[in-house]
């Protein structure tokens, strides 16, 4: 898996800056432009599944890499909501976010946490139903700062409870919906949060109410733990 991604990784790259150079060219007419932001997207998907892939291929041989510092999860999650408002608009989705006084910073990798915290918001949208609200909540407890992405969608079935966070999994709600996806961005959060002596889980309700939710330390770790 390893091979093959380094593999295809690199004509994506070509293609990339290809595409880059096509669209800073001014003279490219506005119907031609379309088909390559268009082509872009669809490199893009393809760019993100390599590096899912080489993520999972790392995780599972105790070769990913964490290196934490000490940083504000909530000035990290304005700019996920931020970079998500075109998808949740063509969803027809709101993003609310609700924030608590006195976010103290937390200490993780920035990074990766940011990939984390883009996959579960990404994932309320897209199970959304259309003329709802993601919420986004983040709040301090005891020792750690706990942040919940809550949508209303298809609620999960006890037949896929267990098996949410394994990898390659879909569940029977994704595919009803037809959505993109290779069953790897839970997978992948699960690892890092939790190799950030953080937490994380999710909760179901049969109204369709579904969030997902994690914690991560606000008090510095000498050490991040292996990833096994």
């Amino acid at each position: 898996v390893s091979i093959i991604s380094h593999q295809l990784r690199n004509p994506l790259s070509s293609i990339r800056w290809q595409l880059e150079i096509l669209l800073r060219d001014k003279e490219v007419n506005e119907k031609f432009r379309a088909h390559l932001v268009s082509i872009e997207e669809y490199n893009n998907r393809m760019a993100k599944l390599v590096n899912d892939l080489l993520t999972v291929n790392r995780i599972e041989n105790n070769r990913l890499v964490l290196v934490p510092t000490s940083f504000l999860l909530n000035e990290l999650i304005k700019k996920v909501i931020a970079d998500n408002a075109l998808f949740a608009n063509a969803s027809h989705v709101a993003i609310e976010l609700q924030e608590k006084k006195t976010i103290p910073p937390i200490f993780a990798d920035e990074p990766h946490t940011r990939w984390a915290i883009e996959n579960l918001i990404s994932n309320a949208i897209r199970y959304s139903n259309p003329r709802t609200s993601v919420m986004v909540a983040i709040y301090k407890t005891s020792n750690a700062v706990r942040v919940d992405v809550t949508n209303h969608g298809a609620p999960i079935t006890s037949s896929d409870i267990p098996h949410i966070f394994t990898k390659f999994f879909r569940a029977e709600s994704a595919q009803r919906k037809r959505t993109d996806g290779t069953g790897l961005g839970l997978f992948i959060a699960k690892a890092v949060i939790e190799a950030s002596h953080g937490t994380i889980g999710f909760t179901s309700k049969q109204t369709g109410e579904t969030t997902f939710w994690f914690t991560l330390p606000c008090t510095k770790k000498t050490k991040v733990s292996p990833i096994e």
